[in-house]
C-alpha cells in the first residue's frame, strides 16, 4: 500500500506515529473537563504533514462548561498574540476563512459576524478600554471570489500593515469523536481548504511578512477515517458481547469498552480486522481514491455546533485586553 498522511489537520491525530521528545514535546493539563494539551513540533517529518511551531489543543465533551471552556480559548490566545507581537496595542487582522453558505465550512465567517472590530474607535475610546486595534474580513472561498484568499489578504497587509494576522477555519479530524470537539491554535498559520484536498495559498508568516496565528476548528472527517472508525466500534462492540460482566450493559454510552485478540479479530473481522488503524484508512483510501468516492462528511448537529462555537470563540477574543 502507498503511504498517506493521517487525514487530520490536528496535531493531537497526527503525531500518532511520531516520536516524542524527538519530533515533538507534548504537555497536558485539566481544567474541569476541558483538556488543554500543548504540542510543540521540534522538526519536520514525513510521518506528519505540520510545520515546526506551537500547537494548542483544547478539548471538551460538550458544551455545559462554556465559561471555562470560554475562558481557557481567550487565556490561550492572549499568550500566542503577546509572545508574537513587540508593541503593547498592536493592530490584528481577523480572517474569517471559509465558505458561509456552508454550514461545516462556515465557522470563519460565522465568528466574524460577532466580533467586535475596533480600528474605526477612537484612539482614547480603545486606550480606556484596554481594546486591542481590530479589523476583520471574510474573503469568501475562490469558487465565489475568483481570487486566492490569500492574495486577498496579502493586498490588506499591503494597505494597512497589521501586526499580526489570526485567522480562523474549518479543519477536517480522522474521529469522529474529535467533530466539533476541539479548538487548535498554532504560530505556525494555515494552508486553507488543504484537509480536504483543495490546496490553496498559505496563510503564513513567510507569504504573509507578519506573524500568523491560525484558529481551527474540525468540522469534516473522511470517509476512510469514519469507517476505520466503525470497524474500531465493531470490535469493542462484539469484546463487550463476548465478556459476560459487559454484556448486559444497556442505554446510550460514548464508545465500547475493550479490544478483541488477534484470533478474534481474525474470526470475526477478517483479514482487514488484522490491519492496524492507518493501514486501514491508507487500504481504504486505495480503494476508495480511484473511484472518486472519497467523501468528507460532517454531523448531524453541525447546525447547532456551529453557531455554539462561533459564538464561544467570538465571546473569548471580545474579551481579550491588552
Amino acid at each position: 500500500m502507498k503511504k498517506y498522511y493521517t487525514r487530520s489537520d490536528l496535531a493531537i491525530e497526527s503525531l500518532a506515529h511520531a516520536v516524542k521528545d524527538k519530533d515533538y514535546k507534548h504537555s497536558e493539563k485539566k481544567e474541569g473537563n476541558v483538556t488543554i494539551e500543548t504540542f510543540e513540533i521540534l522538526q519536520t517529518s514525513e510521518l506528519y504533514p505540520h510545520e515546526v511551531g506551537q500547537y494548542v489543543e483544547i478539548s471538551f465533551p460538550d458544551y455545559q462548561d462554556i465559561s471555562t471552556l470560554t475562558e481557557q480559548f481567550e487565556k490561550q490566545l492572549s499568550t500566542f498574540i503577546k509572545a508574537k507581537t513587540n508593541t503593547i496595542d498592536p493592530l490584528i487582522l481577523f480572517v474569517g476563512l471559509g465558505n458561509e453558505t456552508l454550514t461545516s465550512d462556515a465557522i470563519g465567517p460565522r465568528t466574524l459576524k460577532h466580533i467586535r472590530a475596533t480600528h474605526h474607535y477612537p484612539l482614547d475610546e480603545r486606550h480606556q478600554n484596554q481594546y486591542y486595534d481590530s479589523m476583520c474580513v471574510a474573503p469568501g472561498v475562490m469558487a465565489r471570489t475568483g481570487m486566492e484568499t490569500a492574495d486577498i489578504v496579502q493586498c490588506l497587509v499591503e494597505e494597512f500593515h497589521p501586526d499580526m494576522i489570526i485567522a480562523i477555519d474549518a479543519l477536517c479530524a480522522q474521529s469522529y469523536e474529535k467533530i466539533c470537539h476541539v479548538i487548535q491554535m498554532n504560530n505556525v498559520g494555515i494552508y486553507p481548504g488543504s484537509g480536504i484536498g483543495n490546496h490553496r495559498k498559505s496563510i503564513t508568516e513567510s507569504s504573509m511578512g507578519v506573524p500568523v496565528v491560525a484558529i481551527g476548528i474540525p468540522t469534516v472527517i473522511h470517509v476512510s477515517s469514519l469507517v476505520s472508525d466503525v470497524y474500531n466500534l465493531l470490535e469493542g462492540y462484539f469484546k463487550e458481547s463476548l465478556d459476560p460482566s459487559t454484556s448486559l450493559k444497556v442505554g446510550k454510552r460514548r464508545r465500547y469498552e475493550g479490544r478483541l485478540n488477534e484470533v478474534q479479530r481474525r474470526l470475526i473481522l477478517g483479514e482487514i480486522g488484522q490491519l492496524d488503524e492507518q493501514k486501514r484508512i491508507q487500504l481504504l483510501n486505495e480503494v476508495l481514491n480511484p473511484i472518486e468516492s472519497q467523501f468528507v462528511m460532517s454531523d448531524k448537529d453541525i447546525d447547532f455546533d456551529i453557531e455554539m462555537i462561533s459564538k464561544i470563540l467570538s465571546s473569548g477574543i471580545n474579551h481579550l485586553r491588552y
